[in-house]
């Protein structure tokens, strides 16, 4: 077992937060072992932690054998007035750094067609109101972070084009089409029971797409004119919107292409959505201008976003 290290007493000691922080840890998993793991260290390391606040306050603060660990007297009243007052230290100094680290305006967020929990969950997570949620037309998704309107977008791919900067892609998704419930197509899919065209299937509607504001490699990905073996597409009216397109869609007016994702987010009694069979996925792209000054809290976003898409 380490030995602890000399202590210096004084009339007035310093409070030792380190050491009371150790001691919260054990307070809750009580087993040195999986404490060691939450503080990224070793057990040694605990070991001689708690040793050190035995000495400064004089008592043993755990009753530890080979077996188990539990708290003494003298550590269960250390416990329920420290650990309630350690979490609200915590909770204060995350809130001032929250404060130092804010800005005077929002980030600003540019989504297209519906923002995805994940997504939903960072915003959550940043401090409270300093992230702006801006939706960016189905049709035109590169302008707003071009003009600097916003500060990220999170834009379905790819998101090339001068000045830009993609970060990396996440949430890959099937491709589904939207189709009146009163369509052919719609009701000869019910009555087979199937949940699913072919690409094929895809060429006999006409398509409700993005107007033609967007790089052409997007739309070619994002509104393509043909399928995968060649067979060609065709298009009806351009709109700004998705759910412009969706509106049209109920009419009878055509099909409209979407990721899954957003048909999840989009629910229409009208509609009726079918995945279709034999397309590329889509995806979405997180995107900055590389001519800009970053937000401050930029960085933090990107790399929350990042690890909640990334699994």
């Amino acid at each position: 077992m380490t030995t602890p290290e000399p202590v210096r007493y004084s009339p007035h000691p310093e409070l030792p937060l380190r050491e009371l922080e150790y001691f919260a840890v054990v307070n809750e998993t009580l087993h040195f072992g999986q404490a060691a793991e939450k503080l990224g260290v070793t057990p040694g390391r605990v070991s001689q932690m708690i040793g050190r606040l035995e000495q400064r306050i004089g008592g043993q603060l755990f009753l530890r054998t080979s077996r188990r660990v539990e708290l003494s007297d003298l550590g269960s009243g250390l416990a329920a007035r420290v650990v309630p007052s350690l979490l609200s230290l915590r909770a204060a100094f995350d809130a001032a750094q929250a404060a130092a680290l804010s800005p005077a305006r929002p980030l600003r967020v540019g989504f297209q067609c519906s923002v995805y929990e994940a997504v939903a969950r960072v915003v959550a997570a940043m401090p409270q109101g300093m992230v702006q949620l801006v939706e960016l037309p189905w049709s035109d998704p590169l302008t707003g972070v071009t003009a600097g309107a916003v500060d990220l977008a999170l834009v379905l791919s790819p998101a090339e084009a001068e000045g830009l900067r993609t970060w990396f892609e996440f949430s890959p998704q099937e491709q589904v089409v939207g189709i009146a419930r009163t369509s052919a197509l719609a009701q000869q899919a019910e009555r087979a029971g199937r949940t699913s065209v072919t690409a094929a299937e895809l060429a006999t509607l006409t398509l409700i797409g993005p107007a033609n504001e967007a790089p052409a490699a997007w739309l070619a990905a994002n509104a393509p004119v043909s399928t995968p073996d060649g067979t060609a597409l065709s298009y009806g009216p351009r709109v700004r919107t998705l759910p412009e397109a969706l509106s049209l869609a109920a009419t009878g007016a055509g099909g409209v292409l979407l990721c899954e994702a957003s048909a999840a987010y989009l629910p229409r009694p009208d509609l009726r959505y079918l995945l279709v069979e034999g397309v590329p996925q889509s995806s979405l792209s997180a995107v900055t201008n590389v001519g800009a000054t970053p937000h401050p809290l930029l960085g933090e976003f990107l790399r929350r976003l990042h690890a909640a898409t990334s699994g």
